[in-house]
């Protein structure tokens, strides 16, 4: 299980890994979570931008949770949402200096080698950001959560950077992070006590 806070963690835990192995490439780059359509300026000059821009649900958890409620409404079971998140992995730097190219070798082999967001990963997470991620819980998820590479064609990635952000295209390539479960914050009400047993009815002779 996991609460609220659970896709917030997610994304912390990616920008968690990505320091700590894929930037060493590249002397003064920095792992960054903005909107794509801020970097380049200010101090977002050259590193990894790690942004969420899909959320899917899990085809294979998404009906696994159900029903939640018994037939005179009362809760059974705490009500589950099973989703996918995708990232968009961008790469940044000077150009001439093939900086871009080195951060994308870095990370796309670091995500092949560790492509599993381990507990111990997502608690590192958590507490490098008590005041963001206080009280999450996405450390003691079942399911194990798994970074895997997504394909994004020439036409999608266009319309992203031309529609979307709205800015000139930058190395990206784009993963995808699940199953996250999420949680609500309710309470399930337990079944009542046996009190009684009536015995059945024993069958007329004939």
């Amino acid at each position: 299980m996991s609460n609220h806070l659970a896709i917030a963690t997610v994304t912390t835990a990616l920008k968690t890994l990505v320091s700590k192995y894929a930037i060493e490439a590249v002397p003064s780059a920095h792992v960054s979570t903005s909107n794509p359509r801020t970097l380049g300026s200010g101090t977002l000059v050259r590193g990894v931008n790690i942004y969420l821009y899909l959320v899917t649900p899990n085809p294979t958890l998404r009906n696994d949770h159900v029903p939640t409620r018994r037939p005179n409404g009362s809760l059974l079971a705490v009500p589950r949402v099973a989703m996918d998140l995708h990232y968009l992995f961008t790469f940044y730097g000077d150009e001439d200096r093939l900086e871009p190219q080195l951060l994308l070798g870095s990370v796309a082999a670091t995500l092949n080698r560790i492509p599993i967001l381990t507990p111990s990963l997502i608690r590192e997470a958590i507490d490098s950001h008590p005041s963001l991620l206080h009280g999450s819980n996405l450390d003691q998820q079942e399911s194990q959560l798994t970074v895997t590479p997504s394909r994004l064609d020439a036409e999608t990635l266009s319309k992203m950077w031309s529609v979307l952000y709205q800015v000139p295209y930058l190395l990206s390539v784009a993963y995808e992070c699940g199953p996250v479960l999420v949680d609500s914050d309710v309470v399930a009400t337990a079944n009542r006590l046996v009190e009684k047993v009536v015995p059945s009815p024993k069958p007329k002779a004939s």
